[in-house]
């Protein structure tokens, strides 16, 4: 169902969130003019990006922000609409109060982290000074809020126009920055792994380290098939990344030469797909990352097109054009490492928007609502499980993707984590498609 859009300038930002809102997310055919008299004489559906109606089409009233090329620091008043948190309000009360299309680009392109903003120890994006933090909607996928208002009034102008059905999918990620707890980790590792358990009496750890070693017991993180099977009873879509570095400082998985590692990680490969943890390492050289990439590729024998930064050490647009060099082609980076919610305000997958170089990429960012770390700041599962069900509450209304990212070692059915995972089993077969 095709849609002709007027606007006065068409933009690289315009041409990229209108797709994203119209055609990706409302499933509308759309094409783009600048002639008055074109535009006047089209009579189908129709929409202006412009300061005032030109006939009897849907108009939207525009910001300044898809009309510019510079990364400028613009006040921004957040108020309520109906009870709906929006911004670049227009007062346009005849067709729609604000310029969505100007409030998601500012959003989802990720606009405010190009901005000066406050970072971490590791550079990090500090949430607290997020738009979404700040006016309290970070927990709700806003845009696809905004999409689903804006879809209801196209609806009410244009009776006959039809748009493309979404239905609530979640999905989970398992993380694996280190594939064993005890196993294969070498002589020198190991002896000083007990020396520790030693000096801390850790009478426990000793033991279950010791059975292990001596091959009497599983290792407590190779947990993968117990993961992947829990998933498909759910009919849930579930992969695994696993880091394939040297070992440093915050790169502490098993040596890639290590026999027990390139088996484990061929084995869950048959049976899931596999995808690589860059390396913290690599967020500050792209040659590594290059050399991890190559190196799963050929464990597994499939291409690896997918990726997730380790400990999140996200710079954009830094991390994501190293990605893109190297031909990934959908990141699971985005998210915050220490709260919960949208880092991007929507629930759903979109294209990266170089800000800096004004285009549009292929690289798809997924966008990650919750992950362990996160859950286990609320220091109990039930606590963490009622953060849980909010955010896929929120979800669930507009048909959005709930993705959860969690390590290896949280699902682990041992010890202290027998009650976190027996709470994810509990939440994944609740919300499932079985």
């Amino acid at each position: 169902m095709m849609v002709l859009v007027y606007s006065k300038l068409i933009t690289p930002r315009i041409k990229y969130v209108f797709n994203h809102i119209l055609k990706t997310r409302l499933g509308l055919e759309i094409d783009f003019t600048s002639d008055i008299d074109l535009f006047k004489k089209y009579n189908s559906f129709k929409i202006s990006y412009n300061d005032i109606k030109l006939v009897n089409e849907f108009n939207i009233v525009p910001a300044q922000i898809l009309f510019s090329s510079k990364i400028e620091d613009f006040e921004i008043n957040v108020e309520n609409w109906d009870g709906l948190p929006i911004f670049f309000n227009t007062g346009n009360k005849d067709s729609f109060f604000f310029d969505i299309f100007g409030a998601t680009f500012f959003l989802i392109s990720r606009y405010e982290e190009y901005l000066l903003h406050l970072k971490d120890d590791f550079g990090r994006f500090d949430p607290s000074s997020s738009l979404a933090f700040k006016n309290r909607f970070l927990n709700k996928p806003i845009v696809d809020f905004w999409i689903d208002r804006f879809k209801s009034h196209l609806i009410k102008k244009f009776t006959k126009i039809k748009f493309k059905k979404h239905y609530f999918n979640l999905s989970t990620r398992l993380e694996v920055p280190c594939t064993y707890e005890f196993k294969g980790k070498g002589l020198i590792r190991s002896v000083l792994g007990i020396l520790r358990d030693f000096i801390k009496f850790d009478v426990y750890r000793l033991y279950t380290r010791t059975v292990v070693l001596l091959k009497l017991k599983k290792d407590p993180l190779d947990n993968y098939e117990s993961w992947i099977n829990t998933n498909k009873k759910a009919g849930i879509e579930t992969s695994i990344f696993f880091l394939i570095s040297d070992f440093s400082r915050y790169d502490r998985n098993l040596s890639f030469y290590s026999k027990s590692f390139i088996e484990k990680v061929k084995d869950v490969s048959d049976f899931c797909d596999v995808s690589l943890l860059s390396s913290y390492i690599s967020s500050e050289d792209s040659s590594f990352l290059m050399e991890e990439k190559k190196r799963l590729h050929s464990v597994i024998n499939k291409s690896v097109s997918s990726v997730r930064q380790h400990l999140l050490t996200l710079r954009i647009p830094k991390t994501y054009r190293n990605f893109i060099k190297l031909g990934f082609v959908n990141d699971y980076s985005l998210q915050y490492h220490d709260m919960p919610g949208f880092r991007a305000s929507t629930s759903n997958p979109f294209l990266f928007y170089d800000l800096e170089n004004e285009v549009e990429t292929k690289l798809v960012l997924n966008p990650v609502c919750i992950s362990d770390r996160v859950l286990k700041m609320y220091k109990k599962p039930i606590l963490a499980r009622q953060v849980i069900e909010e955010i896929t509450r929120y979800v669930k209304q507009v048909n959005g993707q709930m993705l959860i990212v969690l390590n290896n070692s949280i699902i682990s059915k041992e010890s202290n984590n027998y009650q976190w995972r027996k709470m994810f089993d509990k939440y994944l077969i609740s919300h499932g498609k079985k």
